[in-house]
């Protein structure tokens, strides 16, 4: 728990310790209220500091170095001492020492000797119950909190390094096979090779400054897209491409590169020339959701196998950043690969 809120669960017990059962004893055994020199009397204050000794002994010590240390029998034999010095301070104290000094004595009474035996018992008891095992049960809930706590932080740092990692893998794949489309315009002197350098340029500071981020708007990310599918437009001339995105973008956000692995498998992978069967890609944003759509007839001549860094991955970071918010479907039928994925959130979400 928060370091104000164990504060404040201290401070109610010692409240409900100090004040609460006192007035309860006043009540029971006096027929009255606390009054003011009944809290500030010696007796009173020397419970108090016998109290919170045996309590947080308890609590910094014993606690966390035998029951961190798995030493249980050690522990409870610890707590056994615990309550009978407890019975020993307190009645050396406020029996022995008050009585010499201030003639004054918590447990007076004409027949004292003959309740010695009472007098260990409930004050045993009363040590091992009201604040042994008492402050055992704050120990333990507020280490079993901060244990919790610290393995969800852990976690989080697993996704972000993995996520980190798949992206890492994505981003320089995306830029070869760029590369490879620009020297192959150029080489063929294609009038369009400036404007594609210019489109790599953005493309490769998009990677660079804004993939590596957890969350970017969707308009960069479907301007990212574009510019990919222009340049495989200027590599393949007689492309067919039936590319449509609806809807409105502005405002919302998206993991980056999560789309782009399928478009580019896409085109890796299927048939690009094919008017029966063109490239299909097919983006529908609506108010907090996007549906994706991508189809393209599979090249059977095709013996390039790397296609699952693209779409594993992409996977892996779907269920990182969109655990329970996308649906992801992949099929391949007739010779026609199809890819489906709905992600039902355009708002950033905590990982």
């Amino acid at each position: 728990m928060g370091r104000k809120v164990l504060i404040g669960v201290h401070l109610a017990y010692w409240f409900y310790v100090l004040v609460i059962i006192e007035l309860a004893n006043s009540l029971a055994y006096k027929n009255s209220f606390i009054s003011i020199d009944r809290v500030t009397n010696i007796l009173f204050l020397s419970n108090a500091v016998i109290f919170a000794a045996i309590f947080y002994i308890n609590y910094f010590l014993l606690l966390p170095r035998l029951f961190k240390k798995k030493k249980f029998l050690l522990l409870v034999l610890s707590w056994i001492a615990l309550g009978l010095f407890f019975v020993g301070i307190r009645f050396f104290i406020q029996e022995y020492l008050f009585m010499k000094w201030f003639g004054i004595c918590n447990y007076c009474y004409a027949d004292y000797i003959s309740k010695w035996p009472m007098y260990v018992v409930n004050n045993f008891f009363q040590g091992l119950s009201n604040f042994i095992i008492a402050g055992t049960v704050i120990w333990f809930a507020d280490d079993w909190l901060r244990s919790e706590k610290q393995q969800v932080r852990l976690q989080k740092e697993k996704v972000a390094a993995e996520r980190a990692f798949l992206q890492s893998q994505v981003s320089p794949h995306f830029l070869f096979n760029s590369l490879n489309n620009i020297y192959s315009m150029v080489y063929h002197g294609s009038s369009d090779s400036l404007d594609a350098i210019q489109k790599l340029s953005g493309m490769m500071r998009y990677v660079l400054s804004e993939s590596q981020s957890v969350w970017i708007d969707l308009p960069r990310e479907l301007n990212y897209l574009d510019d990919y599918i222009e340049l495989q437009r200027y590599r393949i001339r007689d492309a067919a491409i039936r590319y449509t995105i609806t809807g409105d973008a502005s405002g919302k956000v998206i993991a980056p590169l999560i789309l782009i692995s399928f478009v580019e498998n896409a085109f890796k992978h299927g048939v690009v020339t094919d008017k029966d069967h063109p490239v299909v890609v097919r983006i529908e944003i609506n108010e907090d959701r996007l549906l994706f759509f991508t189809s393209n007839k599979i090249n059977t001549a095709s013996k390039d196998n790397t296609s699952g860094i693209g779409l594993r991955n992409v996977a892996s970071r779907l269920s990182l950043q969109y655990p329970g918010l996308h649906t992801l479907e992949i099929n391949e039928q007739d010779g026609i690969f199809e890819a489906r994925l709905s992600i039902n959130t355009l708002k950033a979400q905590p990982i």
